[in-house]
């Protein structure tokens, strides 16, 4: 099969190239084969390829990309009302990813049961290639970590990627994650920039604070300091935000983030960020420490949460956000796109389509 490959590690246009006869993946017991019609371009693909931590991590060779969409082509199909032909989506997951390195970027893919789901009819192929790893991830940190529940009218803080910024992605969790809160029924303040308030003002929060005008935090201390949050969802990995949480963070609240500290760079920055994340959860208040509870991880993903994913697709609670597709021979140019900072939404490639 074809497929978009990296033999070494490095910078993503210096080492993905696309293979003419790349093997087949033969699914294990516990998978479905997936002929892959769409594939999702995430920070994670290049972070896997050359950016430390992650790149120690990761496999290689390895086939990058998470989010998927197709038709089932084969495999274990018991337990999932799945049949041949069905269109589907779904995600491979980072851990898989670093372990096996058989990402969707490739014509053909194996995907764990429990993270892969029917297409909803209301969306294309294309469009439902964007939701996996964005909803599941909000999924994860809101409901999974902060324990959000439908109708607790929750006070919500999340911080979007900044346009430029490469370290949470173009705004796809953020952008989901705030319909995600809001189909719960959560009070949503969220961020923009002048050029994404269009994008952003369609999303429902309740209220949009522009990161341009003046410091975050001391915009969200001006108008949120007496009525503080319960959760801060960063998806962008803001010390600063962190830092001064207190002042718009509710004594009980937690502070949720899937971005951590940035890391690019040789070994300074690598050793600087292990130290800024170690002292997140270790250091005491009375040495310079949060008085809030933090938490930093990755999306997990059980037949629960994905279940309850396709039903905010399917029920229209969640629309898709598409920056842009590509060709699959310009998957490429997807990267480039995706690492400029500037996409508004998700970036998918073509594949079968």
């Amino acid at each position: 099969m074809r497929a978009w490959a990296y033999k070494t590690k490095g910078k993503t246009s210096d080492v993905l190239r696309l293979e003419p006869s790349w093997p087949k993946p033969t699914p294990s017991s516990s998978q479905v084969l997936v002929k892959v019609a769409a594939a999702g371009v995430n920070p994670f693909d290049g972070k896997a390829m050359g950016v430390a931590p992650v790149k120690y991590m990761a496999k290689a060779p390895a086939v990058p990309g998470l989010d998927l969409s197709g038709w089932v082509e084969g495999g274990d199909l018991s337990g999932t009302g799945l049949a041949i032909g069905d269109e589907v989506f779904g995600f491979v997951s980072t851990q898989d990813i670093c372990k096996t390195g058989k990402g969707a970027l490739a014509e053909y893919v194996a995907v764990e049961k429990d993270t892969l789901a029917k297409k909803p009819a209301n969306v294309s192929l294309e469009e439902a290639t964007t939701f996996p790893l964005s909803v599941l991830t909000a999924y994860w940190a809101l409901v999974t970590t902060a324990k959000l529940q439908k109708g607790q009218k929750k006070r919500i803080f999340i911080m979007r990627p900044l346009p430029l910024s490469r370290n949470g992605g173009s705004g796809g969790v953020g952008s989901y994650a705030v319909q995600f809160a809001k189909a719960y029924g959560a009070f949503v303040v969220t961020t923009c920039s002048p050029g994404t308030l269009e994008l952003v003002s369609t999303l429902g929060a309740d209220d949009i604070l522009d990161y341009r005008a003046s410091p975050l935090p001391g915009q969200l201390k001006a108008k949120y300091g007496n009525e503080p949050f319960d959760i801060v969802f960063d998806t962008v990995g803001s010390p600063e935000v962190w830092r001064k949480c207190p002042k718009y963070l509710k004594s009980d609240g937690i502070y949720v983030d899937v971005a951590g500290a940035h890391m690019d760079g040789g070994i300074g920055p690598l050793l600087s960020g292990m130290l800024d994340m170690m002292g997140r959860n270790l250091r005491p208040g009375f040495l310079g420490g949060v008085p809030r509870k933090y938490v930093f991880g990755l999306s997990t993903a059980d037949r629960k949460s994905f279940a309850e994913v396709e039903e905010l697709v399917r029920t229209g609670k969640i629309r898709p956000i598409v920056d842009s597709v590509f060709p699959f021979d310009e998957a490429l140019k997807a990267y480039e796109r995706q690492m400029s900072g500037r996409a508004q939404g998700k970036i998918v490639v073509r594949v079968h389509l």
